[in-house]
């Protein structure tokens, strides 16, 4: 088993087996070039301290298991927001783009009291259940996959094993690039995709609901290991989805996660 999602090589991120999907065996998962791109968007450097706010991703097409070579672009840079483009290829190819929005932070802003959306926190990690994936999406359980493989998954109610909103909790098992330490917004990032499949409204084995987009926004980043993700898709006839997650860590909400689903009949 490698040590990481990627390796680097000069100017090249080398994709591990951790990195596969569960839709082809020759394209990564979403998140592992959601961590990429997030990655080289928060690596550019600030006028102040600032932190990743609104985290776009579009993903063109399947993302090979092949080397990857990342770039970025400042689009606006300040003293109080920044924008950052980031471009994902495989070769001459451009597989995917970023932008990320940065806002400066304060140290300590005094605010009043006022009116919050009803917030009860969920049972922690430990209250849930490891995800025996068996037969429900993966026909070879053996086979090295990033969403069985990568992250440990602890789901309460048992989500992505039966058909309806999910509540689950999301760690890590590796870093992003081998010798770097994963950092908070980096571990949200590339969590972020996970929410796509903690709501099942269609079975896999008969649907295809892949996701080529992912927002994420975070009014602050994450406390410890743990990301934990309330989500709930929905699907029109149209072919077209839309997955919306609450996400949150064991100290209370902390954004939100929405990506927009192609739908099809699996051949």
């Amino acid at each position: 088993m490698a040590e990481a999602l990627f390796l680097v090589d000069g100017d090249h991120f080398v994709p591990t087996e951790l990195c596969r999907g569960g839709w082809s065996d020759d394209a990564q998962h979403g998140a592992p070039p959601a961590g990429l791109l997030a990655r080289a968007v928060e690596r550019v450097s600030t006028a102040a301290p600032m932190q990743v706010v609104r985290y776009t991703i579009d993903l063109f097409r399947p993302v090979p298991l092949t080397p990857l070579r990342v770039s970025t672009t400042v689009r606006r840079d300040g003293r109080r927001i920044q924008v950052v483009d980031a471009y994902l290829c495989a070769g001459d190819v451009e597989v995917g783009r970023a932008s990320a929005l940065k806002i400066r932070v304060l140290d300590d802003l005094e605010l009043p009291p006022g009116e919050t959306e009803p917030w009860e926190q969920p049972p922690g990690p430990e209250a849930g259940e490891p995800v025996d994936w068996g037969t429900f999406f993966v026909e070879d359980p053996e086979t090295v996959r990033f969403h069985s493989h990568a992250v440990e998954i602890r789901t309460i109610g048992g989500s992505f094993l039966r058909l309806g909103p999910g509540l689950s909790w999301f760690r890590l098992r590796y870093p992003v690039v081998e010798g770097e330490e994963t950092t908070p917004f980096l571990r949200l990032a590339t969590l972020a995709d996970m929410s796509n499949g903690n709501s099942q409204a269609l079975h896999p084995r008969r649907y295809l609901y892949v996701n080529p987009d992912i927002t994420l926004y975070a009014h602050r980043l994450p406390v410890g290991e743990w990301v934990g993700m309330r989500s709930a898709a929905h699907q029109h006839r149209s072919g077209i989805g839309l997955a919306d997650t609450r996400v949150f860590d064991e100290t209370g909400p902390l954004g939100r996660i929405n990506q927009a689903q192609l739908l099809d009949v699996r051949s």
